[in-house]
């Protein structure tokens, strides 16, 4: 008891690490993992949500897109990189390149 008297600071920087350390396993879902995409000609985060946010609302999914890649607003550019959330009990097996677009193709899902 004496030790922890004259080391205040070492209990203090402990209790601190304790309590950061539930509130992230306590805030943290663990739901959503990240993919990059390419974007294609024509894309817009509104078309993007609708493929890739799974549960989310569209707004939800394209604020969790817009935090992820510094974005200011909605514009987009094709041919860019953007990292987008994704649904990870979606099971993503195949990707389909036509011509004009790629798409990531849902092919199971994990109900609980």
């Amino acid at each position: 008891m004496n030790w922890l008297q004259k080391n205040t600071y070492i209990v203090v920087l402990f209790v601190a690490f304790f309590v950061m350390g539930a509130f992230l396993l306590i805030t943290d879902n663990g739901k959503n993992t990240y993919e990059q995409i390419e974007i294609q000609h024509g894309d817009t985060l509104w078309t993007l949500a609708e493929q890739y946010r799974g549960k989310m609302t569209i707004q939800e999914w394209i604020e969790h897109v817009k935090a992820e890649n510094s974005l200011t607003g909605e514009h987009i550019v094709a041919g860019h990189a953007l990292t987008v959330p994704v649904n990870s009990k979606s099971i993503h097996i195949a990707k389909l390149k036509s011509e004009e677009e790629l798409h990531s193709v849902e092919v199971a899902v994990k109900n609980k």
